[in-house]
């Protein structure tokens, strides 16, 4: 009978035992689900939050650019509605003058006169061109081959914004009270300010940001609520991948990525292909190689490119090692 009772008593205390950690299971698990429901709060909801208290704009930028322009030169889309084809390979407009654009020094084009809605319009420049425009604040931007810019005719809002496509050179006209943003690619770059290039060309992996003179910040789209603003300083330059969602800043001088504007290549230690690259824009040609690994080579120099393709051939050819072959009138193969 006691042998009973003590068998009993163990099996008694074995249930409690058992009862006792499934309820510290039970616990744990219960923890465990709101701790990740909160987790899911900050991550997705603080995001969802942080969207919601960011200022609703019309997505201008994406009606703007699916736009179909067949067009091998420069054109300029007023309002969505009015195609000017911009004469030459080099353009200018200037929108200084109330009410009016300046087209290359001379051709006037009547602009919007409605002062509390401007409209947008639309720069394109195809390979083998560029542009300089001269906003209404004063800013200065200029537009490198195969780019498109979206703008408004006038700043009345509390930014100056403004869309970029490809790459671009910007001297902003400095205005305490009216930040100025290049949305780019997924990336927001605002300044006060300041001179700087951002290259955000669609069928590259990286978006460039090289400041020259002042200073930017840079907002990654979609980056979460606790992500910080990366600013740069003069001579540095952020790289934003597309792909990984991150962003590297390093030491660089600034002139080599902004002689462009004054129809100069500069490059130290850039992959040769990086340099075709820019030329297959300015010339608005193909250039294929044979061998791949010849595109790893690393090139120093600068060239001239107003002295045309051939000449930069030669000077890449010396450089390099390779060969340029003509295959047609738009079309090289490097060997």
């Amino acid at each position: 009978m006691i042998e009973k009772k003590t068998i009993a008593k163990r099996i008694l205390e074995q249930l409690d035992l058992i009862d006792r950690k499934e309820k510290r299971i039970r616990l744990l698990k219960s923890i465990s689900q709101y701790a990740a429901i909160a987790l899911l709060f900050f991550t997705v909801g603080g995001g969802s939050v942080y969207f919601w208290l960011k200022p609703n704009q019309p997505d201008f930028f994406a009606e703007q650019t699916a736009i179909p322009v067949n067009s091998s030169e420069p054109v300029l889309i007023l309002n969505n509605k009015d195609k000017i084809d911009l004469k030459g390979k080099e353009s200018v407009l200037d929108y200084s003058k109330r009410d009016t654009i300046m087209l290359n020094g001379g051709h006037v084009v009547n602009a919007d006169k409605d002062n509390n809605n401007p409209v947008m319009n639309q720069l394109i420049i195809p390979y083998g061109s560029h542009s300089k425009v001269c906003l209404s604040d004063g800013t200065v931007v200029w537009l490198n081959a195969g780019s498109r810019l979206v703008y408004p005719s006038r700043f009345i809002k509390k930014t100056r914004e403004v869309y970029l496509i490809g790459e671009a050179f910007f001297h902003v006209h400095k205005n305490p009270d009216q930040p100025f943003i290049v949305r780019a690619g997924g990336q927001d770059i605002k300044v006060l300010g300041t001179k700087f290039n951002v290259s955000a060309y669609p069928e590259d992996d990286i978006i460039q940001t090289v400041l020259a003179e002042g200073s930017v910040s840079l907002h990654t789209e979609g980056a979460g609520f606790f992500s910080k603003d990366l600013k740069l300083e003069p001579n540095q330059m952020a790289s934003f991948n597309k792909n990984s969602r991150n962003t590297k800043i390093k030491s660089v001088v600034a002139s080599n990525y902004t002689s462009w504007t004054k129809g100069l290549l500069s490059f130290h230690g850039a992959d040769l292909s990086r340099i075709t690259k820019k030329l297959e824009r300015y010339y608005n040609i193909h250039i294929n190689y044979q061998n791949p690994l010849q595109s790893t080579i690393p090139i120093t120099g600068k060239l001239d490119l107003s002295q045309g393709r051939d000449n930069a051939f030669k000077y890449l050819e010396q450089a390099a090692g390779v060969i340029f072959v003509k295959l047609n009138e738009n079309n090289y193969e490097v060997k």
